[in-house]
């Protein structure tokens, strides 16, 4: 044990750390206390309890005498200090978090008691891991205490190897100077300090802080031991109700008073998160996604999901945001659950028959989803107030990820789906309760992945994120995103209450990244089924087909044999941008185009309105309008049509020589400027990129990509759909091994029909134009002996005009983008080699744009 004399220091961390260290504020630390040189070994705790030996090795982890232990709860922890103050009749326990960061500090005011930055003696597997569930090289490691050189103070180990259990509550610091805090005087989660392997080094600095359930254990925590009295000053008071969870009515709502359900009623979007921009903790504005809403018994909707900067980020908590009965608009968010620097992967809930409302989440050992249990928390009064979280499923590892679809059957089992594997594709598991959430099985808990071909069966859901009904004879029908059979979205059905899944093909397309479907029963029958389409047909109510993009909606009323009523989910009307949130970002709705993609969420309240959130938008509609077809596009709408040759009622352009904006070779991206993007083994700036003679040569081998983009220089950012715009590249190709591609010229306009993409690509004896894929323009030239100027000038109707010295080779539409750019709502210049699997040598002798208009060279 080290003594640790009495002192004064700043606690927290106010630049470059998370937003739970600040204030920054002075602790002292009244009287001096011991502390333990290094982490609690195998050898010592099992002195305590020879049974834990059991657990040397579990996943590969902590195998000898001297290594830390681990697999070591909270309450375990403390029960081993009290046995050994019986023991040895001291007052050993754990430290406090102030004792801890004061001990780990030794007198320093660095990120790390080492300094700015932590030695390469400390780093361990220094990464975001997803161990267990995808096992790399590196990924199991020793854990023996003592190796690393000790602070100022003698003490070791104080940065990684593992976290290590305090004794407090967590919570957020007060303002002002305190002497011996004590932390909070009750919370969710207890503290645990120093870091651990297998994390990224900002969360071994000294003040930064973490936690997790006192009754969770995994093989990043462990512990190691104070002795003194314990600090005598009070403890804070809880954290007070959030906005979500004040002012909560309890009566019962009455329903009888929603809309008229004879007839057809759709309202949205309406935004439900509500985040103020550059939040950074512990509500994010940068990410906001994978949605649970339920409606509470006494009418308030409540809806929760996921923020963050990164999704596999440490930092990822849970948001709520309340909507009153009788209010029209959502509340802001404030933070719902939020487990410290782990990853909260993800969220549902479900409301029973009886009131109750559960609340089921994933809790990470550290970031990433790769390794998370599994908790549960009910509300008995709509929300208010929740129970403490239980550990439900507790290994950390596959199955464990909650979806949105929770359901309860006839027979009373409730049924979690959760996500099987944590890439895109590899089914859903379940986890089910015969006996009201008390106690919960993972029917394929060691089950290998199925063939999830057509007419076989397995374990497990085809497809993630999958959604999943009650059928009418009892079984139960699913449907996820990925492992698609015969070009469809995957079905699966059970016959055995979720322990075994049959698959077919479904009749919908399959969705990636950023969506995810629902599928429910509605109060009146039918099954409801809502996804993403690129080309969804549909009928108006005159009769007409037409094919419409994005999110759409199809009721099935013979229990899923087959599927009808189709519709697009939009407000419809003339086109305008919204804001999907998420992975979604800003796309364009109209009566053709709704949400191209977001996760969705669904409750049906008793008034049998529909309630459906995506990433950040929300929708409230009836079963009468999902039957009626939508009307006949409005003639405004229908005199957009564009007529298939761009040249037909093209005005001139007018003339202009010289562009606002040049760059010449040498002002062109470097280094130093603005950087070049370089895919492809080997494809480095110095190795692609010189300047020769004036001019910029790049060179690209196979597999290689140059490309420069950017939304920023000289404000091309900010270039509009009805003014046009027009840009320019002299330009020479000496050698394109492609015949259809070789050095491109792009440019991406935002408009309110959504973004707009014009763009050529010049070969050796080519120029072509790009619409769903490359066809020419002019052939037979020589692009490659001298340097030759190409112009695209695109203007207000979207017509694009492409010149080669001064000659006009053609007019063509601007085509629609699904580019994750442009959907995102990036207006951006892109030019460069990018060609898979093509090679190209290409000199530039400038790049020039002007966004006043669109021009034709002037003669």
């Amino acid at each position: 044990m080290i003594r640790i004399e009495a002192g004064a220091f700043q606690m927290g961390q106010e630049q470059g750390g998370d937003f739970d260290e600040r204030p920054v504020h002075k602790v002292t630390i009244s009287r001096p206390f011991h502390l333990s040189a290094t982490e609690v070994t195998n050898a010592q705790y099992e002195q305590y309890d020879p049974k834990h030996k059991a657990l040397r090795g579990k996943n590969g982890f902590s195998k000898d005498d001297d290594e830390a232990v681990v697999f070591v709860s909270w309450e375990e922890a403390a029960e081993f200090c009290r046995w050994l103050a019986r023991k040895e009749g001291k007052p050993y326990r754990l430290p406090s978090e102030a004792e801890w960061e004061y001990a780990c500090r030794a007198g320093t005011t660095t990120p790390y008691h080492a300094g700015d930055k932590l030695p390469k003696e400390f780093h361990k597997n220094v990464k975001n891991s997803w161990f267990p569930s995808r096992g790399d090289e590196g990924d199991v490691l020793p854990l023996h205490v003592g190796r690393t050189p000790p602070n100022a103070w003698g003490l070791l180990d104080m940065h990684g190897n593992v976290e290590e259990w305090c004794a407090d509550w967590y919570g957020p610091y007060p303002r002002g100077d305190q002497i011996d805090p004590a932390g909070r005087a009750e919370g969710d989660f207890r503290v645990t300090r120093g870091g651990s392997h297998s994390t990224l080094l900002e969360y071994l600095r000294s003040a930064n802080r973490s936690g997790t359930l006192p009754l969770d254990k995994h093989w990043l925590i462990g512990f190691r031991v104070a002795c003194g009295d314990p600090p005598k000053t009070p403890p804070l008071p809880p954290v007070p109700p959030r906005r979500w969870a004040r002012d909560v009515r309890q009566e019962k709502t009455d329903w009888s008073a929603g809309p008229d359900m004879s007839k057809p009623y759709f309202e949205g979007p309406i935004q439900y998160v509500k985040i103020p921009p550059g939040s950074e903790g512990p509500l994010f504005s940068r990410h906001n996604h994978c949605p649970a809403v339920v409606a509470c018994p006494n009418g308030d909707m409540l809806a929760i999901w996921y923020t963050c900067r990164t999704e596999p980020g440490r930092e990822l908590g849970i948001a709520a945001s309340r909507l009153r009965r009788g209010a029209t608009e959502w509340e802001p968010a404030e933070p719902f659950w939020d487990a410290p620097d782990r990853n909260d992967h993800a969220s549902a809930l479900f409301l029973d028959d009886d009131g109750t409302i559960f609340h089921f989440n994933g809790l990470g050992a550290g970031g990433t989803w790769g390794a998370l249990a599994t908790v549960m928390r009910t509300s008995r009064d709509s929300g208010a107030t929740w129970s403490r979280a239980r550990l439900i499923m507790p290994e950390h590892g596959l199955h464990h990820m909650p979806i949105e679809s929770v359901i309860k059957t006839r027979r009373g089992r409730l049924i979690v789906p959760c996500d099987a594997v944590p890439g895109g594709s590899g089914g859903s598991a379940v986890l089910v309760s015969d006996d009201g959430g008390k106690t919960w099985a993972d029917p394929a808990e060691g089950k290998p992945i199925p063939d999830f071909s057509s007419g076989k069966s397995g374990a497990v859901m085809a497809g993630i994120h999958a959604a999943l009904v009650e059928l009418k004879d009892g079984r139960l029908l699913a449907s996820g995103r990925g492992n698609s059979i015969d070009g469809k979205m995957p079905m699966s059905l059970s016959a055995d209450g979720g322990c075994t899944w049959a698959y077919k093909a479904s009749p919908f397309p399959p969705i990636g990244g950023g969506q995810r479907l629902v599928l429910t029963r509605l109060a009146e029958g039918p099954i409801f089924f809502a996804s993403f389409g690129k080309s969804v047909e549909f009928t108006d109510s005159s009769g007409k087909t037409h094919k419409g993009s994005g999110l759409f909606a199809a009721l099935s009323d013979d229990e899923g044999e087959t599927w009808q009523v189709r519709r697009l989910i939009t407000a419809g009307g003339p086109p305008r941008r919204v804001d999907g949130g998420g992975n979604t970002g800003p796309f364009t709705m109209s009566d053709m185009s709704a949400e191209p993609r977001g996760y969705m969420s669904i409750h049906q309240t008793p008034d049998r309105v529909i309630h459906l959130i995506s990433s950040k938008q929300q929708y409230r509609f009836n079963l009468a309008w999902l039957r009626q077809a939508p009307p006949p596009r409005a003639d405004a709408a229908a005199s957009q049509e564009r007529p298939a040759d761009a040249s037909a009622g093209a005005k001139p352009l007018p003339a202009k020589k010289d562009l606002t904006v040049v760059y010449r070779a040498d002002q062109a991206p470097t280094k130093t400027r603005l950087a070049w993007r370089f895919s492809g083994s080997g494809t480095t700036e110095d190795k692609a990129v010189r300047l020769e003679g004036g001019r910029l040569t790049v060179t690209t081998g196979p597999g290689q990509r140059v490309r420069w983009i950017d939304d920023r220089a000289d404000s091309f950012g900010s270039a509009k759909a009805d003014k046009g715009h027009t840009v320019e590249i002299v330009l020479r190709v000496s050698r394109s091994t492609s015949q259809t591609r070789g050095v491109d010229l792009e440019t991406v306009v935002a408009g309110p029909d959504g973004p707009r993409r014009s763009m050529i690509t010049v070969t050796t004896n080519a120029v072509l134009w790009l619409d769903k894929k490359f066809a020419p323009l002019a052939t037979g030239l020589d692009n490659g002996s001298a340097d030759h100027v190409y112009r695209l000038a695109v203007d207000a109707t979207g017509r694009a005009w492409v010149y080669r010295d001064g000659k006009l080779l053609g007019v063509r539409w601007a085509a629609a983008t699904r580019d994750p750019l442009a959907q995102a709502g990036q207006t951006y210049i892109q030019w460069g080699e990018g060609a898979g699997g093509s090679e190209a040598d290409f000199g530039i002798g400038s790049i020039a744009w002007d966004l006043s208009g669109a021009y034709r060279p002037a003669d």
